[in-house]
């Protein structure tokens, strides 16, 4: 699954974009985090890597603007497992093991569309990074 952000405009915000897409191209896209009112909004979403180029073409053409957000990656050389991130992460993505070391669920995580844990990290531990799937994903239309 490769994760995109989808942005609506005040004009198109209306509109059941992500569901004409699904029934239109029978593919599955899976709803992470959405905040959308009657000026706009913003949806993260999951689709299937082998169905990304068509899904993208189908929601630009309908409008949204689609973008790849940033995951985050964290150097485990710098971390000191200090829990600076585990409390301001919005999502639970993060928390501590047994042995009191900080873990990341990427699976949770919505990456740079929130950053806070990477803004947090007083060790600078935590970064942002390209998904590798997605490169040259603004060549898609």
């Amino acid at each position: 699954m490769v994760r995109i952000l989808l942005k609506f405009t005040e004009k198109i915000v209306e509109r059941p974009i992500i569901s004409e897409t699904i029934l239109e191209l029978k593919v599955p896209i899976n709803i992470i985090t959405a905040y959308v009112n009657g000026k706009g909004g913003e949806v993260l979403v999951d689709v299937p890597e082998k169905e990304l180029k068509k899904t993208i073409s189908s929601l630009r053409k309908k409008g949204a603007t689609v973008t790849v957000p940033k995951l985050i990656e964290v150097d485990t050389e710098k971390c000191v497992n200090c829990g600076a991130c585990i409390a301001l992460c919005p999502v639970d993505a993060i928390s501590t093991d047994e042995e009191s070391t900080v873990v990341f669920n990427k699976e949770k995580c919505v990456g740079s569309t929130c950053s806070a844990c990477v803004d947090a990290c007083p060790m600078r531990a935590i970064k942002s990074v390209k998904q590798t799937n997605a490169e040259g994903l603004s060549n898609f239309h």
